[in-house]
């Protein structure tokens, strides 16, 4: 997973990238990532729900998407839940008390 990471960093910031030299040294050093390498896969994501646990309201769990501009070094990691399920209640209850506390 994190090696077709490095791969898809590597694809899009070119071969002068620190992307690029964090690749060659790992080539270098390490006989498992230079196979894992060799497999050519790109930008495997990461489990695509994940466990939150909020000190006002609990456990969460929320879809995870990341959205890449490909002309930039940035992402953008958008969370939501399944409507009608009890993290999306969660939420609800979260975007109308903010900051405030339920204790």
């Amino acid at each position: 997973m994190y090696t077709s990471g490095l791969r898809e960093l590597v694809t899009v910031r070119g071969p002068g990238s620190r992307a690029a030299h964090l690749a060659d040294l790992l080539l270098e050093c390490s006989g498992e990532f230079r196979r894992v390498w060799e497999d050519h896969e790109i930008g495997i994501r990461p489990h695509d729900v994940k466990h939150f646990d909020h000190p006002e309201v609990g456990a969460l769990e929320l879809t995870c998407q990341r959205l890449v501009d490909p002309g930039q070094a940035h992402s953008l990691m958008v969370y939501t839940a399944t409507p009608g399920s009890e993290s999306y209640e969660k939420l609800q209850v979260l975007s109308v008390i903010g900051a405030q506390t339920l204790r």
